[in-house]
């Protein structure tokens, strides 16, 4: 994009007048004080002394002049050193790495506006290719004479030094790059602004008439250049160059006045400039030609002077003013605006803005105190519907991390997170109260597939609800984690003077599980078994309580007894009596199924029943395991949306009770459940992925500001993401890339022939940075933005003009 810096377009108002007032008032104090003492001053000493003030005026000047410049050398030196320019440059690709050079873009506009000298920023880089680079653009350079300029800059012998830019009529400060290494990278240049250079060289002659120069060490003109210099400027330069001794101070003559000139070096990097200032004589001592003109004069320029001062200081002590306003108001908007080129305000942004500027036009203080208001309200809505999201964002956090789905692997990692969720621990231990619901036969078969997921759903929002009910006076902290599966875990962090270790504590927390329990069973008819998880100091083992806690309940949860489960106990004596069920195995034939690997499945179930067959397990233990694995397999098909009943029949656990040996089971197993779930999983799977491919055709075309990567949906839809491009590819006959950026160009010209909305904003909604759209434009059509709207518009008009002859 292209800056440019404009006026500040706001009206001055009520306080600023008031301000102005008050200060021309102050201002015009000194000059009756110094028109009643001019009376009884006697001449002689009066020109004395408004000649030594003068001299005295012109060395403050002189030193704060030279003060600007050491100020602008010492910053512009800093900057070299910035860790941007330092030898990375070399591999800097300035067409794919955008963010780099956004960078750069960003740190030359800094440098530009952090001093009101400098006019133009610019970045040479000899390698990997000859590019110059303002804030504004980068150009590669093919002009070997161009190049041939730009590498005398980066060999010269001192590191930053003064030269004259490019085309001669600037002075230019070169740093050569990187900073404090001999190695010629490149150079950073600054190029002074003539016009604020001689601005703020005037003020070594601030009387009417007066002139002020600069030479360089040969006597040649700097500000102004030779060509530029006026009659009273070159006769004071030849009257210097004439003179035999170094004299600072002279009187001269020049069309009948008298000119006081005075003269010095500034000591600039190395090199030497000469200073000359040029005062009619008249103008210091005017003051002594006669008391009643003395007096005219003295009020005369005191009023004036008082009112500049005060126009110049109202204008400083506005400044705050000015900024806040700008801030509160869209006329701020024209502090950095966008080149005519790409720029275009749409009648309701000028109507908002005149309404606006008259209510500015009545006092700025009003105006920004209802605009203060108006912030700090939609701070607090912002900050309300934050707090209101705030719960599910933790519960969705808990659930990530307790189901291991986020690589945490240390305590500290756990407990950073945990801290951003508002949980700030030290020694506390943790432990986990994991519950299972399973709703009655009824519930699972009887009802429609969409009443039985709201109805599931709605009991573990219940049960979920009851529970924190009853935390409210709990003195720790605890957190509640619904996995929307009909299981809820309950996260506690115990800290150590509640010695958690002690038998009372678990007592406490088995009370609390069954005021739970009969509290859901009594309001529900379902069936709730709760475990209670060791207790461990490391957060990072919560997922390790979780899959235990899940891994025992699904054990479990046919059992006519047991309601609440004491790992600590029970988990061992399971362990005694029925062995140790394969958990493992289980979850690898299970995901053989879905993947459709049968004989991975087949092979995994073979492993399944020959860890029973070789324990030597007594046979009701084996179809104990069998009855748990294909109890998970329903499970997992409900989760697809899919009704095992359906699928498998009602007489699926009695087929099993009839089978004798274990080769049977084998077989049984293959025809009854490897073969139809594969079959099941694969179609699934199948219309999963045809179903995902046509919501990112829809996410593309309806949300193509802020749509969301590939990488992205395919975590979404739960579907690697090489598999979700290649079916896209196969649908559509395009990537999703090409149709996304395909879909927002057509939408960036339908708003370019339509609308005279800018192309910065045009860029921002569509989804892209304003630089990279324009260059992705010009690729797809072969012109940029603003062409392709001239050329719009030039066809339009001159239809319009053909039909109407």
């Amino acid at each position: 994009m292209i800056f440019k810096r404009t006026a500040d377009p706001l009206p001055k108002g009520r306080y600023f007048r008031r301000s102005l007032m008050m200060i021309l008032f102050i201002a015009c104090i000194p000059g009756v004080i110094t028109g009643v003492l001019l009376y009884g001053w006697v001449t002689v000493k009066m020109e004395k002394i408004l000649q030594q003030t003068h001299l005295h005026q012109f060395e403050q000047r002189t030193v704060w002049v030279g003060d600007q410049l050491d100020a602008l050398e010492l910053t512009f030196s800093q900057w070299a050193f910035d860790p941007v320019f330092d030898n990375r440059l070399k591999e800097l690709d300035f067409v794919f790495k955008y963010k780099q050079v956004h960078e750069l873009y960003r740190l030359l506009l800094m440098i530009q506006n952090s001093n009101t000298l400098i006019g133009k920023v610019q970045l040479y880089l000899g390698e990997p290719r000859a590019v110059k680079m303002d804030s504004e653009r980068y150009d590669f350079i093919k002009d070997a004479g161009e190049i041939e300029k730009y590498e005398r800059l980066t060999h010269q012998p001192q590191t930053t030094y003064w030269s004259r830019s490019m085309e001669g009529t600037s002075m230019m400060m070169v740093n050569r790059l990187p900073g404090g290494s001999d190695d010629g990278l490149g150079a950073l240049t600054v190029t002074l602004d003539n016009k604020q250079l001689s601005n703020m060289l005037q003020t070594l002659s601030p009387y009417n008439g007066g002139t002020t120069f600069l030479l360089d060490e040969q006597g040649k003109p700097m500000l102004p250049q030779a060509q530029e210099l006026g009659g009273l400027q070159h006769a004071v330069r030849e009257h210097m160059l004439n003179l035999k001794g170094n004299l600072s101070s002279f009187l001269m003559e020049y069309e009948g006045l008298t000119y006081s000139v005075q003269s010095g070096t500034f000591r600039r990097l190395g090199t030497d400039w000469t200073y000359v200032s040029a005062v009619p004589l008249n103008e210091i001592v005017a003051p002594i030609v006669s008391v009643p003109r003395i007096v005219l004069l003295v009020n005369g320029s005191g009023l004036i002077l008082a009112l500049i001062l005060s126009w110049v200081g109202s204008l400083q002590l506005y400044k705050p003013f000015t900024r806040l306003l700008q801030m509160f108001t869209l006329a701020g908007a024209s502090v950095d605006a966008i080149a005519p080129e790409v720029s275009s305000t749409p009648k309701v942004l000028s109507a908002a803005a005149t309404r606006s500027n008259e209510s500015v036009q009545l006092d700025e203080i009003k105006h920004i105190e209802q605009r203060w208001i108006g912030v700090n309200q939609e701070r607090e809505s912002l900050q309300q519907r934050l707090e209101e999201q705030l719960p599910l964002a933790r519960e969705s956090l808990l659930v990530q991390l307790t189901l291991g789905h986020l690589s945490l692997s240390s305590d500290h990692e756990w407990k950073e997170r945990l801290a951003q969720l508002g949980w700030v621990l030290r020694d506390e231990q943790f432990i986990i109260l994991f519950a299972n619901i399973r709703p009655s036969a009824v519930l699972l078969y009887g009802a429609k597939e969409r009443n039985r997921s709201e109805s599931q759903e709605w009991i573990s929002f219940a049960a979920t609800d009851i529970l924190n009910r009853q935390l409210e006076e709990l003195p720790y902290r605890a957190e509640t984690i619904n996995y929307h599966d009909m299981s809820i875990a309950l996260l506690l962090a115990v800290p150590p003077e509640v010695q958690p270790e002690t038998p009372g504590f678990r007592q406490e927390l088995s009370r609390m599980a069954q005021h739970w329990l009969e509290s859901v069973q009594s309001e529900w008819n379902v069936r709730m078994t709760v475990s209670i998880s060791k207790l461990t100091s490391d957060a990072s083992h919560i997922p390790q309580l979780v899959r235990e806690s899940r891994s025992l309940l699904r054990k479990r949860q046919f059992s006519p007894n047991m309601t609440i489960i004491d790992m600590n106990e029970e988990a061992e004596q399971d362990v005694n009596e029925h062995g140790v069920y394969p958990l493992e195995l289980e979850q690898a034939i299970i995901s053989a199924l879905r993947s459709g690997e049968q004989d991975t499945a087949l092979e995994q179930f073979s492993i399944f029943i020959g860890t029973y067959a070789r324990s030597e397990a007594p046979e009701k233990h084996v179809r104990q395991a069998l009855f748990q694995l294909l109890a998970r397999i329903q499970h997992t098909l409900l989760q697809l949306g899919e009704d095992p009943v359906e699928l498998f029949g009602v007489g699926m656990y009695e087929e099993v009770l009839q089978l004798h040996d274990l080769d049977e089971l084998f077989l049984w197993f293959r025809e009854r459940i490897v073969h139809v779930c594969v079959e099941e999983f694969t179609g699934k799977e199948e219309k999963q992925i045809q179903m995902a491919v046509h919501q990112m055709k829809e996410h593309a075309e309806q949300q193509y500001a802020e749509a969301l990567s590939l990488d992205e949906l395919a975590d979404l839809h739960g579907i690697h993401s090489y598999t979700l491009s290649r079916a896209f590819k196969q649908a559509f006959g395009q990537n999703f890339v090409d149709y996304l950026t395909e879909v927002r160009l057509h939408r960036a010209k339908e708003l370019l022939e339509s609308t005279d909305v800018k192309i910065s904003e045009i860029a921002e909604q569509v989804g892209y940075q304003p630089s990279y759209f324009n260059r992705l434009f010009k690729k797809s059509e072969g012109t940029t933005p603003s062409r392709y709207r001239e050329d719009i518009h030039k066809h339009t008009g001159h239809n319009r003009g053909n039909r109407s002859v």
